[in-house]
Order: C-alpha cells, then sequence, then structure tokens
C-alpha cells in the first residue's frame, strides 16, 4: 500500500491542488491512498517449445495478469464544503437510520420521477450492494478508498516453425497466432474490463445555503448513469478493452 497528500495529477499546480478529493477543503490535505499504484497483481508466464521431424517446432506461450483495476473516490457533486471547487469533497457515508433522516428533492430521469422516499430506498439500495461502502458508514470516504473489481487476463501465441540449414544457416520460417484476452474467447464473461457508473453519488441543490453551525440541512439529488437513475457501482465496459483479438503473424529468420 502507498499513500500520498497530492498525487500529483494536473497540467499545473492549481489543477493538481484543486484535483485532490478531500473532506475539509484543498488547504487541509489527509494522508490518502496513492492513485498510481495497483492494490494487487499476479503475473505468471508459462512457455513450453517442442521440436520433431527434424524441420518443424512449435512454441506455446501464455502470459497472465490479474490484477485490482485501479481505485477511485466518491465525492458530492457539486461544491459541498465551500472551497470553491466542484467534485472534489468527499462523501459521509450515512447508516441505515441517517439514509431515511436525509432530504432529497424529486428527481426526475429518463421521464421517470423519483421522490424523497424513491431516492432513500434507492441510495440505501446502493450502499449496501458497493462493498467498500457498506463496510465505512459512518465514516468520510477515503481519498481513492474504493477498488474496481479485479480483472483477469490471458494472452496466449502459438509459435510453428519450419526450418532447415542452407549452406551452413539455419532458416526458419515462423507461422503465429496471438491471442490477446484468450479467456473471453472460451467465455464471453471472461476476461471482461468493468468500469464505474458514477463515482460522483450525490449532487448538493442547496450548497450555497449550508454554512458551518447553521441550521440548513443539505438536501441531495441521487445521481444517474448512462440515462437512468444510478443503482449499481459498476457497468461492463463495451468496447475492444473488454474482448478477446486475434493477431496473425510471419517471419522468415536466418541467422
Amino acid at each position: 500500500m502507498a499513500a500520498n497528500l497530492f498525487d500529483g495529477g494536473g497540467d499545473q499546480p492549481l489543477s493538481a491542488w484543486q484535483g485532490t478529493a478531500n473532506v475539509f477543503g484543498p488547504n487541509a490535505p489527509a494522508l490518502g491512498y496513492a492513485d498510481y499504484v495497483v492494490p494487487d497483481r499476479v503475473i505468471a508466464t508459462l512457455s513450453y517449445r517442442k521440436e520433431y521431424f527434424k524441420h518443424l517446432a512449435t512454441t506455446i506461450s501464455a502470459f497472465y495478469n490479474g490484477a485490482t483495476n485501479g481505485r477511485f473516490s466518491y465525492v458530492y457533486d457539486g461544491d459541498f464544503n465551500r472551497d470553491g471547487v466542484q467534485g472534489n469533497d468527499l462523501i459521509y457515508i450515512p447508516t441505515a437510520v441517517q439514509v431515511q433522516q436525509m432530504q432529497f428533492v424529486s428527481n426526475t430521469v429518463n421521464g421517470v420521477t423519483y421522490s424523497q422516499g424513491d431516492q432513500r430506498a434507492l441510495f440505501e439500495r446502493y450502499i449496501q450492494q458497493d462493498k467498500y461502502l457498506r463496510a465505512h458508514r459512518g465514516q468520510y470516504a477515503e481519498r481513492n478508498g474504493a477498488q474496481l473489481p479485479w480483472l483477469n487476463r490471458l494472452d496466449v501465441k502459438i509459435l510453428q516453425d519450419l526450418f532447415t540449414n542452407i549452406k551452413g544457416t539455419k532458416n526458419s520460417l515462423q507461422f503465429s497466432i496471438d491471442i490477446f484476452n484468450a479467456g473471453n474467447l472460451v467465455d464471453p464473461g471472461w476476461g471482461k474490463l468493468k468500469t464505474i457508473n458514477n463515482s460522483r453519488i450525490l449532487a448538493i441543490t442547496n450548497a450555497t445555503s449550508i454554512i458551518p453551525g447553521g441550521t440548513v440541512l443539505p438536501i441531495y439529488r441521487l445521481a444517474s448513469a448512462n440515462g437512468d437513475i444510478i443503482t449499481k457501482t459498476f457497468r461492463d465496459n463495451v468496447s475492444t478493452a473488454s474482448t478477446y483479438s486475434i493477431q496473425f503473424g510471419l517471419r522468415y529468420l536466418f541467422n
């Protein structure tokens, strides 16, 4: 595990300072999980070559990479702590009792209107299905405290060599097949990348009316993702990153 005060992201000092998720403002940074460190990772390789019939050889190699696919922070959509920066305020994760005391503004998403009671129930279910939020109720979210799901990737390479000696020099004609994300070729559910639906799960609709020590309570709006009210942390990344691919090659070697 690696921790820091700032991740150093941004193209200038101001954006790096403003972009660091926090509770009490960018002038009061706290140690958080480093953004650029993979939490857990397993790497394995295997290769086998067999020569036969004096002029043929087959090589089969495999490379496995299993890893937690990164970290992220749960923040409010808006400027809750009034530090002048949008979307960098770590959320407070309420208990089940506190969820029922939260105030929500009516929210219409994709033609469906969600009442205060609807959003309370949906937010409670969202917390229950999220491993990190469920384990940290009654606390502020940590910077980069939440993790993306574990991703298994297996790449396979097959080489077929046809070789002979010509004037004392070995010459080889080599055919190759590379199968990237081979598990997805076997089962469409394997090797599938997950992405975050929306890490800004709560919007503050009356942030300008909230002052320290005041009596005005925050009024929330549950976030949406992909045109619907948010219900799950992750969704499938529907792209070439989640599918297998096959590459064919041909080489002539002489040495």
